[in-house]
């Protein structure tokens, strides 16, 4: 494990127990899911744990994860397996510290594994027993590669400052049903899947998002929003602004996709990111984002 960081109060001694404490959590957390058993995995967190999914669903401390999880044990993620690694633990002061953990579900198939990054916070109790507080999970955004130099016989002119469409969302009934036709049909990649169902595959330079319909939900089935990769979401907003749109609005969420939601002059969503939607990398080419 590396990136560990110590009060300068604490001993090394100290912080090898506390460590080892704190990587139990997570062993706890892998031992529940694979036993299916959701209460012996939400056992890691403490009551009114501030748990947030990769989709920006917040359930209700400790209940809610526990809730939450045996709907997924019985359900999409029954007889999977979950891998973390605790990459860096900071502690703040003695008995607070930050944890970023990387973790694999993996499905018995041997399809690719959904990869997820938290940060978690933990904290020792009265009881000097640790458990986690917050814990914010989210897919992790991938390594872009530099671009690749223009050729010197190009006609465009500044080239990367042009805002690149590189983003599609449909609302789904059955998304993994969707996904399965544009993987035979058309060669797209499915690089992760939501708990929920959602899908999302690239061509290796588009990314396609398959959102899951909820039936108590009022977002209508079919094309849902676009997205523009840009170098600097404030130019654009203030372009938006000038040619008489909403100013783009902040998407509150810690999922690694766009920042900014905004409409065109007829209502049609779109999304602004500076940082890219992710992707694989296409064969022979740049990162997809």
């Amino acid at each position: 494990m590396t990136g560990v960081h110590k009060p300068d109060a604490t001993t090394n001694t100290d912080v090898e127990e506390d460590i080892r404490a704190i990587r139990a959590l997570w062993d706890g957390m892998r031992r529940g899911w694979a036993e299916g058993d959701a209460g012996r995995f939400a056992a890691s967190f403490t009551e009114d744990c501030d748990f947030t999914t990769v989709g920006g669903d917040k359930p209700s401390g400790r209940a809610g994860i526990e809730a939450g999880h045996t709907a997924l044990f019985r359900g999409r993620y029954a007889g999977t397996t979950l891998d973390t690694r605790v990459t860096a633990v900071r502690f703040l002061r003695p008995g607070l510290a930050t944890v970023d953990v990387e973790s694999a579900i993996s499905a018995p198939g041997g399809t690719a594994p959904t990869r997820t990054h938290a940060l978690a916070v933990v904290q020792r109790t009265a009881e000097r027993t640790w458990l986690i507080s917050a814990f914010h999970n989210m897919i992790p955004a991938p390594h872009t590669a530099p671009p690749a130099p223009e050729s010197q016989e190009s006609t465009l002119t500044e080239p990367t400052a042009r805002p690149k469409l590189r983003h599609l969302a449909i609302v789904a009934r059955a998304p993994e049903e969707l996904a399965d036709f544009y993987s035979s049909v058309f060669g797209m990649e499915l690089f992760h899947r939501d708990p929920d169902g959602s899908c999302f595959l690239s061509d290796g330079y588009l990314t396609l998002a398959l959102i899951k319909h909820r039936l108590d939900g009022e977002t209508p089935v079919g094309m849902n929003h676009f997205g523009f990769h840009v170098e600097n979401t404030a130019d654009v907003s203030d372009a938006l602004v000038a040619a008489g749109t909403p100013e783009p609005a902040e998407r509150f969420t810690d999922r690694p996709y766009a920042e900014y939601r905004a409409m065109d002059p007829e209502g049609n969503w779109f999304d602004l990111s500076a940082h890219g939607f992710g992707g694989p990398r296409r064969p022979g080419g740049p990162t997809a984002d």
